[in-house]
């Protein structure tokens, strides 16, 4: 178990802090009540149900409480974790070879209460959101969390041009999709016109 978790730490090296590690006990204790809302989040914005991305939370502080276990980037392991985690929830064990399924574009993960607060302009935002494609929506929830584009690569596996073209692609549909095409960045010259 220690020898999978020492990977996960490897992938999300030099995210956070060049800090000593810390014992992974005491930085679940001293970032639960701040890191577990945003998790679940992070998780919504990848297109896990509300259930899901609690258990995958859930799952990433419970690893992050392991014995023998020492960080030095604890955001972005728990998130690197906490995906892992909802990503082999999506994969049955007969489908183990097939790719994870995109999820249905709905508001299915949404709490009564918090379904309640959602207006109709952002009920139509988290629908273009779950309809991107899965890197699209992962470099996203990466620059939303406050990663940088270098972190965000590093933790995802890939490079930074292709984090950064997964965002701008994000951003272009999410622009068209709302009818905002032109109005925002690269949109519109100088002059006003445009290009």
């Amino acid at each position: 178990m220690e020898d999978a978790l020492s990977t996960d730490v490897d992938l999300a090296d030099d995210v956070e802090t060049t800090a000593a590690p810390l014992p992974g006990i005491e930085l679940a204790e001293a970032l639960h009540h701040e890191q577990y809302p945003a998790l679940v989040r992070f998780l919504l914005l990848h297109g896990a149900s509300w259930a899901e991305a609690q258990d995958a939370a859930q799952d990433a502080f419970t690893q992050m409480c392991a014995p023998g276990v020492s960080l030095t980037h604890p955001r972005a392991w728990l998130r690197t974790v906490a995906w892992r985690s909802w990503v082999s929830q999506q994969v049955k064990p007969e489908d183990a070879c097939a790719e994870m399924p995109e999820p249905r574009a709905s508001l299915r993960w949404q709490t009564p209460a918090h379904a309640a607060e959602l207006g109709e302009e952002e009920r139509r935002v988290i629908s273009l959101l779950l309809c991107l494609p899965a890197k699209q929506r992962a470099a996203l929830a990466w620059h939303l969390d406050g990663f940088t584009t270098q972190e965000s690569a590093r933790a995802m596996g890939t490079t930074q041009a292709a984090v950064r073209q997964n965002l701008a692609r994000a951003r272009a549909a999410l622009r068209q999709g709302l009818g905002l095409e032109g109005r925002f960045g690269g949109g519109i010259g100088g002059d006003g016109r445009a290009t």
